[in-house]
């Protein structure tokens, strides 16, 4: 258990964007000396939760999602571990931070749809597609065909939407790929992979299907809910939060919304995974740990975080829509540098090109893709833009590419959408377009959503751009040679 060095990651992942958001707030005049405290105890709290939750993950979850992954291979019943997987993707959903901050996000803009409501759509959404992701291992399906059928698919329903669940639909796919569900996704789809090998391609897509089932649930829920073109804002005066009731509760709501994973676990423990008394009071003390991470974080997130971002956003629109893009911009860019994930992706990249794409040139790319993607949300916020100005030909130039695509790279490329989305999209990001919404009169407060939406996709795009260019060198090293 590396504790320090999940915290050493964690802080090199807050602290920028802490010590900007405090420059920023200084020269727009955003917090007094208290607002500063409160603010400083949630970046804290922050960093503890997430140092704690991640440390959980890796000494727990993502162990425990290997072992079970190996032992659903060892079955010779497809219907049973496909039934498997759908529960477990259904569980471990629901107790997902990001899940659940964009849940609360929603419900705040539009109260008719309860959070609960939301996570339960996300949550089948990952449950139906992750047991086709392991199907699709199973199977030999083609990884680009099962995608290019899907967003087919979510394009069909897509078309009888308004733009803000079309938005919202967008973002729980990416919010969906977390610091909890993907670790366990991926190493449980890695125990499938490692018994039924089929090709390179085996070991990517989980999380890039996994992340499509939301956005179809959602869309479902959309029809169901109709327009939301009657929808208030948020109100803008609130009381301060009361620390202690606040921990209290985050208490009991992440305990209500963990239990069933331990039980599960528990259960996998007695009848199949029989783990040694050692491993398995490590693998389950690793649980309680992310169950302490995540009610710290969501503490730290809900006192002041998530405000102070919104506030940030309301008065750097108030004083120019320039600084607002510009400060968007290095936000993005904190936020994907310091994202641990896109270090293993990069690594990934760098390995499957032979060395032809560096992690530098990888880590470099993805900086500005997000960058640029957190930019134009913003400016689809400031400018109340339809979606579909960016969704149709993203997403179109996406399908297009896949086609020149290498199969490893697709895989790599739309798995990596969900990595770039971390906790910090969803607890600051979004806060951030929604707080330059509500501070600007022309725009609407629905429009703030599909941040996480652009981030998703962005990788997707550069991935595949980057494929194409290693195949060429590929390519031009084998003419080379003759």
């Amino acid at each position: 258990m590396d504790i320090i060095k999940q915290f050493k990651e964690v802080v090199i992942s807050v602290l920028p964007i802490a010590a900007f958001s405090s420059i920023l707030s200084a020269i727009a005049g955003v917090m007094d000396g208290l607002e500063f405290l409160r603010f400083m105890l949630s970046c804290t709290l922050v960093i503890i939760g997430l140092t704690l939750f991640l440390t959980g993950v890796e000494v727990g979850i993502t162990p425990l999602g290997g072992r079970i992954g190996g032992a659903l291979t060892k079955s010779r019943s497809l219907i049973l571990m496909l039934g498997a997987a759908a529960v477990l993707g259904f569980i471990i959903t629901i107790p997902e931070p990001d899940v659940q901050v964009l849940s609360t996000q929603v419900h705040q803009v539009n109260p008719a749809i309860p959070v609960t409501t939301l996570i339960a759509a996300i949550s089948v959404g990952v449950a139906v597609f992750f047991a086709i992701s392991l199907a699709r291992t199973v199977l030999s399906w083609p990884l680009k065909i099962v995608i290019a059928i899907s967003y087919f698919a979510i394009f069909a329903v897509a078309f009888f939407n308004d733009d803000f669940f079309v938005s919202v639909a967008f973002d729980s796919g990416g919010a969906t790929t977390g610091p909890l569900s993907v670790p366990f996704i991926m190493a449980l789809g890695a125990g499938v992979a490692t018994m039924r090998k089929h090709s390179d391609e085996a070991e990517f897509g989980y999380v890039a299907l996994s992340s499509i089932g939301p956005i179809l649930t959602v869309l479902i829920l959309g029809i169901v809910f109709g327009s939301s073109s009657q929808m208030g804002a948020i109100a803008s005066e609130e009381e301060a939060i009361s620390f202690w009731p606040l921990l209290a509760s985050k208490f009991s709501e992440v305990g209500s919304s963990l239990l069933p994973l331990v039980a599960v676990c528990i259960l996998m423990q007695f009848l199949v995974l029989k783990m040694p008394r050692t491993e398995a009071t490590r693998e389950f003390s690793g649980i309680a740990y992310a169950y302490l991470g995540i009610v710290i974080f969501f503490t730290g997130v809900e006192y002041s975080f998530s405000d102070v971002a919104r506030e940030l956003g309301s008065a750097l629109i108030a004083i120019n829509p320039i600084i607002l893009y510009a400060s968007g911009f290095i936000f993005g860019v904190c936020v994907v540098l310091a994202e641990p994930a896109v270090m293993v992706l990069t690594g990934q990249v760098e390995d499957a090109s032979s060395g032809r794409i560096s992690k530098r040139l990888m880590l470099f790319t993805l900086a500005i893709g997000v960058g640029l993607a957190v930019v134009l949300a913003l400016i689809r916020t400031v400018h109340n833009l339809s979606i579909w100005t960016f969704l149709l030909p993203g997403y179109g130039l996406v399908m297009l590419l896949m086609i020149k695509t290498p199969g490893l790279f697709s895989a790599i490329g739309f798995d990596s959408g969900g990595v770039a989305t971390g906790p910090m999209s969803s607890a600051f990001l979004l806060p951030l377009a929604m707080g330059a919404a509500s501070g600007n009169a022309s725009s609407s407060l629905t429009a703030s959503f599909g941040m996480i939406a652009m981030i998703a996709m962005m990788p997707v795009l550069l991935i595949e751009i980057l494929g194409i260019i290693y195949q060429g060198r590929l390519r031009k090293a084998e003419r080379g040679k003759k």
